[in-house]
């Protein structure tokens, strides 16, 4: 078996540069170790198969260059941690991705209403069926599966997704989730796309808790992070409902998936960005309660909050915070605390 190194980054890698004859050589390697994986898992049932990926991911992730990552985000997370307490918490994440990857060879046994319970207390899920619906969530238990109970209650859905580095594992994973029914979009495609589906009819299903380097500033977990606001203001400016969802893994390879009450736009602030601001700072405070709750079900192995010791970093947060000073007649910043003052306890910023 190939080092863990190369197990993690080939699923997991950002996208990346015109490959060289190499680089291709080594992808289709490690797009061939995932499908013998997989093969070896699909052999297996859904509940054993979970198992084994736990102890293997469990055993090799934290060996992994991963490994740094997962760990800074978790003690931001459990703030309160000791450093064995922490190192459990690697551990734990690492085990329950790896119950996600073996999940991949049983995608299609896993969507039956056997395996998923729904919780949809408002019947969101089937009025998305007359009114297009913006369903936002993040990398919890298993989020492959959410897409498809909305297409078992006869939803027409388009999925938000990112393309991986290596493009031989992006067409093994798209094969594996053609059994959920739904369309896919790519992430860097632009939002017309996205607005396009919304009027067509179809509802867009987003994981939107990963960092997004180009995207505004809100609070998360008490710290300045990026996030989208694309789906927000598509949601805001076509009327649709801005519903959160949540995954919760019940045992073995058994879910909940649960609905919570749409996120309604505060027109009062005025402009679109602002609107959408607001609504994306919601959504993350209902996902810190569900990370808080569960945080061995919250997968994000790469750094999820800038890194304030690059210039780029500093000068970008400095630069908005210091227009949205501007606009709301606070006095000029001087470091990084008055920056984060002007961002979190004042309005948005206007265009």
């Amino acid at each position: 078996m190939r080092s863990s190194r190369s197990l993690f980054s080939s699923a997991l890698a950002s996208d990346a540069p015109i490959a060289s004859a190499f680089q291709r050589l080594a992808w289709r390697a490690q797009a061939a170790l995932l499908s013998q994986l997989w093969e070896l898992f699909g052999r297996l049932d859904p509940d054993r198969a979970s198992e084994l990926g736990a102890r293997l991911f469990a055993a090799l992730g934290p060996r992994s260059r991963k490994a740094k990552a997962v760990r800074a985000n978790l003690k931001i997370v459990c703030s309160q941690a000791s450093d064995d307490q922490l190192v459990a918490l690697v551990r734990a994440s690492f085990a329950h991705f790896g119950r996600v990857f073996a999940e991949y060879a049983h995608l299609a046994r896993l969507i039956t209403a056997e395996r998923i319970e729904l919780v949809d207390p408002l019947g969101l899920v089937h009025a998305a069926r007359r009114r297009p619906t913006v369903f936002v969530s993040g990398h919890f238990a298993n989020w492959e599966l959410a897409p498809a109970v909305a297409v078992r209650a006869g939803v027409a859905m388009t999925v938000v997704h990112a393309r991986r580095a290596n493009p031989f594992v992006t067409a093994l994973l798209q094969e594996r989730r053609r059994v959920l029914g739904c369309r896919f979009l790519d992430r860097d495609a632009n939002p017309a796309a996205m607005l396009r589906d919304l009027r067509a009819g179809r509802s867009i299903g987003v994981l939107v808790d990963q960092r997004h380097d180009e995207g505004d500033w809100i609070s998360f977990f008490g710290r300045p992070a990026t996030v989208p606001l694309a789906p927000a203001l598509l949601a805001a400016r076509l009327d649709a409902p801005f519903v959160p969802v949540r995954i919760e893994r019940l045992e073995g390879a058994r879910f909940r998936m649960t609905i919570a009450p749409p996120i309604v736009p505060d027109r009062s602030l005025g402009c679109a960005r602002a609107i959408a601001r607001d609504m994306m700072q919601r959504l993350y405070h209902l996902f810190e309660n569900w990370i808080r709750e569960r945080p061995e079900e919250w997968l994000c192995i790469k750094r999820r909050w800038p890194d304030f010791s690059k210039r780029k970093w500093r000068e970008r947060f400095l630069d908005t915070t210091a227009r949205k000073a501007a606009s709301s007649g606070l006095p000029p910043l001087r470091d990084r605390a008055d920056a984060e003052h002007a961002l979190f306890a004042a309005p948005a910023v206007r265009p």
